[in-house]
């Protein structure tokens, strides 16, 4: 009986994918451990930075300049946006983690704070985006508010 047997290879050592499914299901592989990578990275941040912040809020509260504690908190959002950019995470969550900073730095209302928006611009022009990346988070973050569109803007232009 002459029966062929399939040659397999060992896990790791193929040259190139039998079908086009294998190579799909490579390629999908490899983008979910990226997205994995990027969501823990945000997340190693948020755990950090709120650390630090929290004891920078602590040290700017008793400092005798009026705005170290806003200072602190534009730098929070910024790097933050920063990050977030980078690592392309789901917007909700940012907006959620953007009203946890805000809450760690004593901003009740962080939506209607122009130093946010001036420090999302900063995070945006720090992540290098594009301007087509700006101009849809200037309309999904400002709501049609051209108060907050125009401080996204400026806080961009600043780094520039």
């Amino acid at each position: 009986m002459n029966r062929k047997v399939p040659h397999r290879r060992a896990p790791g050592l193929e040259k190139h994918p039998e079908s086009p499914f294998d190579a799909l299901v490579a390629l999908l592989a490899v983008v979910l451990a990226g997205c994995s990578i990027s969501a823990s990275s945000v997340s190693s941040w948020s755990l950090s930075k709120s650390s630090r912040s929290s004891s920078r809020s602590s040290d700017s509260s008793s400092s005798s300049s009026p705005g170290a504690a806003e200072e602190a908190y534009r730098e929070d959002v910024s790097d933050y946006t920063r990050a977030y950019v980078k690592s392309g995470g789901d917007f909700r969550a940012f907006q959620s983690d953007l009203a946890k900073i805000a809450q760690e730095h004593g901003i009740t209302n962080w939506e209607e704070n122009p130093l946010t928006y001036r420090a999302i611009g900063e995070g945006l022009g720090s992540a290098k985006v594009s301007d087509a990346e700006l101009m849809a988070y200037k309309r999904n973050l400002s709501r049609g508010d051209p108060a907050k569109a125009e401080a996204i803007e400026e806080g961009y232009r600043s780094t520039r």
